[in-house]
């Protein structure tokens, strides 16, 4: 697939491989679809290729992918919609009702689908180029350098780069060259006998906190925002040293034989001297108003790129009775699905292939109700509540309630396990657990579903409604029909806790001076963010209950415990934390599930499942709490907690003892303290009772 960038400049395509997409790229007068019907060698579209799942989380749509000589974006989901019309067969879909409504509260109604990404047969003798292409994509930064003269020019001038491309089986090979270069020489100098030189690209780039991404002005830049007085089109070189400072670079008109180095754009005050971002988005090929100061970028740096994702367990629900709760699940089931029922009496039908799709829990619901609901789901009839959208936005409740409803309830999830997607057993508790631990569940069989909603560029968005401003949007229009999103198969262990003994433990903490100096370093932390509209929002409505740091840390030593026994790196295990006091009609929580799960379609490997087992469970449990109650930071890390003007969200915890990887962490390594664990030597100041503490063997300490 292929979209014309605004500077007429080369293009390229991402696809998506089985099990990993694909990615692709053109010369500048090239359409790589027409190229790949006319089956011409000299220009294949695909350059790459990348996991399904990175293209939410590391390299999607809006970030730079680097492949080994070019740099490419994946575009936006304008574009993608061509690679699925050439496909014979209509794009898979994902049916997760609750997913899909909360992917709606952060972008609106006009999402009706959750969308694997295109991918193409990664076997050689099994692809079809007509098809096979996958995620379109450009070459973005568009400047490149040669490596063997330092020429700096753009993608589409066509003249001082050529593009090659021909091997239909090795698109890693694909890239720019410059022609014939006799490398870098001074006035006088002798220069090198002339051969062909890769070119790379420039790693400079201009961003901005609304989203925004643009090349850099070189030839402004060099001439001092004047036009050159040499040359219409001048061609600039680029020289690199090393100096006390890093890397000094500098930019040379080859016309005018004006210069200016790179350390000026870095330096104190370089932000007046740079220009103001422009509001380009280049996966969309757009330009958007924007009043923002541009800032210096550099190609790959760690805040290019924040992903912006929301996921769901594929849990079945309990049993709802309203047709307006319902709605929401019937319409997310695939629209042929949907054609194919025709009055009243196809409800029966409608369960037997809303089953097929994926969609269980509706085999005890009435007809008449049923019926209620699909009208409303395809427009039929009003829907007789709405929900809150900026409610559903922010508040964790939204996917996790439905999930605790069924992992705490024995009735409900062997009532729904044994199925494709999901099967769960109850285990016993170990004599030396049960002082706290009420139920052990072991989850053979776990589906995660990952939607992609967008991403933000220089902070990362941590999921408030108070600056959605600040993602960049995912279509021209803002109002996607779909998301992308891939489902994860997997295993996990799921632990409840005594809700009493929790309660009175919690309302203990919540009276402790530690506690208030928590909450306010929470509060100064809120306001320190780039949010612009931070101020306005009570930061106590997103601050965690005392039980979610104490369930919160074990799930870290846990973590770190259980990657010693199950066969599973650290890395590849995660948490679910479902804790937070009663409130109104919403009923208490106090539990934790750590899993893990694979985009292969044969999941995992049954290790964590194994650690369920009574014994074993004892075992990794009291071995990781006696593991936590000491840090080789000690008393450092046991003393620890924010005073004055400190905002850093955590207390007795460190990278010695409690910090694991971001991938394994909901909260990036933030509300952890071992004192709210169990009974750290501490002063009086940041004291807590450990909840856990029971559970600890006499003389552990």
């Amino acid at each position: 697939m292929t979209t014309v960038s605004d500077d007429a400049t080369g293009v390229s395509d991402l696809s998506g491989a089985s099990p990993e997409p694909v990615l692709a790229s053109v010369e500048q007068e090239l359409d790589p679809i027409a190229d790949v019907e006319d089956n011409k060698p000299k220009n294949r579209a695909k350059v790459g290729a990348v996991r399904p799942s990175a293209l939410l989380y590391t390299q999607g749509i809006g970030s730079t992918v680097d492949l080994p000589h070019l740099s490419v974006m994946p575009h936006g989901l304008d574009d993608w919609e061509r690679i699925y019309r050439r496909r014979p067969t209509p794009p898979e879909t994902i049916v997760e009702p609750r997913l899909l409504q909360v992917v709606q509260a952060h972008l609106g109604k006009t999402v009706q689908e959750l969308r694997k990404p295109p991918w193409a047969s990664a076997e050689i003798g099994q692809q079809n180029s007509a098809t096979d292409l996958g995620i379109p994509g450009r070459i973005f930064p568009q400047w490149l350098r040669c490596t063997g003269c330092g020429l700096l020019g753009q993608v589409s001038d066509g003249v001082s780069f050529e593009y090659r491309n021909t091997n239909p089986f090795r698109p890693d090979k694909a890239e720019f060259v410059h022609v014939k270069c006799s490398g870098w020489s001074e006035e006088g100098a002798t220069k090198r006998k002339p051969r062909d030189r890769t070119a790379v690209p420039a790693r400079y780039l201009i961003a901005c906190q609304k989203g925004h991404l643009d090349e850099f002005p070189y030839v402004a830049w060099v001439h001092r925002g004047e036009k050159c007085p040499a040359a219409a089109r001048p061609r600039l070189r680029m020289q690199e040293w090393k100096s006390n400072l890093g890397p000094d670079v500098r930019m040379t008109c080859q016309a005018c034989k004006q210069k200016r180095g790179m350390l000026e754009a870095t330096a104190r005050g370089a932000d007046t001297k740079l220009p103001r971002c422009r509001g380009r988005h280049p996966h969309l090929d757009a330009f958007f108003k924007c009043q923002e100061q541009g800032r210096l970028m550099l190609l790959g740096a760690a805040n290019q790129w924040f992903s912006n994702t929301v996921s769901a367990l594929s849990l079945p629900r309990e049993d709802q009775a309203s047709a307006s709760e319902l709605a929401p699940a019937i319409k997310s089931l695939p629209k042929p699905v949907l054609q194919a029922i025709h009055g009243p009496e196809g409800m029966d039908s409608l369960k037997l292939l809303a089953g097929m799709n994926g969609l269980a829990g509706l085999e005890d619901v009435e007809n008449v109700v049923l019926w209620d609901a699909f009208q409303i789901a395809t427009g039929q009839a009003i829907e007789e509540a709405h929900t809150d959208q900026a409610a559903a936005r922010r508040d964790p409740q939204t996917l996790l309630a439905p999930e605790w409803t069924v992992l705490s309830d024995r009735s409900k999830f062997t009532k729904y396990s044994g199925s494709s997607d999901f099967k769960a057993a109850s285990r016993k508790v170990a004599e030396e657990l049960e002082p706290l631990v009420t139920g052990v569940v072991a989850v053979e069989r776990l589906k995660k579903v990952n939607a992609f909603i967008g991403f933000t560029r220089i902070d990362a968005f941590d999921r408030i409604d108070d600056a959605s401003d600040r993602v960049a949007p995912l279509t021209r229009t803002g109002a996607p029909a779909w998301v992308p999103a891939t489902e994860d198969r997997g295993e996990g262990v799921f632990l409840q806790f005594d809700e009493e003994r929790v309660a009175a433990w919690e309302a203990d903490v919540l009276v402790r001076p530690v506690w208030q100096r928590y909450r306010e370093a929470h509060r100064l932390n809120f306001l320190r963010r780039t949010s612009k509209t931070a101020a306005e929002i009570n930061p106590d409505g997103r601050f965690p209950s005392p039980r979610y740091w104490a369930i919160h840390t074990l799930s870290h030593l846990l973590i770190r415990e259980m990657a010693m026994s199950s066969g599973y790196g650290s890395a590849s295990l995660t948490e679910r934390i479902f804790a937070w006091p009663e409130n109104g009609d919403v009923p208490p929580a106090a539990g934790l599930l750590i899993s893990t799960t694979s985009s292969d379609s044969e999941g995992t490997l049954g290790g964590l499942v194994e650690l369920a087992k009574p014994e074993k469970l004892r075992a990794v449990v009291l071995s990781a709490l006696g593991r936590g109650t000491r840090c080789s930071s000690d008393p450092i890390c046991s003393h620890r907690a924010p005073r004055g003007k400190e905002d850093f969200l955590h207390g007795a915890a460190c990278h010695f003892c409690l910090f694991v990887s971001e991938t394994s962490c909901e909260r990036t390594n933030r509300f952890l303290d071992r004192r709210m664990v169990f009974d750290l030597v501490a002063d009086d100041s940041v004291a807590t009772p450990g909840l856990f503490s029971v559970l600890l063997p006499d003389g552990a300490w």
